[in-house]
């Protein structure tokens, strides 16, 4: 009689409940530690980035990245720091696809795009490493720019 009031149901429901809020708290870091992968690029796509960049975005955003002659946003030092540390590099990818160049925003690749963000973030003191910037678009959300 001692067990009365033990419900089966509401047992087995209270374990899945706890296994299910364990593996949700283990998947929640999981997730986290992703979220805070750095940002990695290689020499080699940064080398490939600067290309682009004299081609694409030396007039508006200038030889220094912040002295251009069609008043481009600044791509280096503090002005960019304040906006795009601490933000995901799909964050930078996709506002560089969606907006640049001006006259037709969109039309250079997606590993175009990688390579110009590996290159900026050269010119920001982000060393290279020994990966490249993917061009796929759940990855690039969980690199950081620090």
């Amino acid at each position: 009689m001692a067990f009365a009031y033990f419900d089966r149901k509401g047992a087995l429901r209270s374990v899945l409940a706890i296994a299910l809020g364990s593996m949700t708290l283990m998947s929640g870091t999981a997730i986290t530690v992703a979220q805070d992968a750095p940002a990695v690029f290689t020499s080699a796509q940064a080398s490939r980035g600067a290309g682009l960049y004299r081609q694409n975005c030396l007039d508006c955003h200038g030889e220094n990245l912040d002295d251009g002659e069609f008043g481009g946003a600044p791509l280096r030092g503090v002005a960019f720091k304040e906006k795009w540390f601490e933000n995901s590099v799909g964050a930078l990818v996709d506002f560089m696809h969606g907006t640049m160049p001006p006259d037709r925003p969109g039309r250079l690749s997606d590993q175009n795009y990688v390579d110009l963000a590996a290159y900026i973030l050269s010119r920001n003191g982000i060393q290279p490493g020994a990966a490249e910037l993917p061009t796929d678009p759940d990855a690039l959300a969980n690199m950081i720019i620090k």
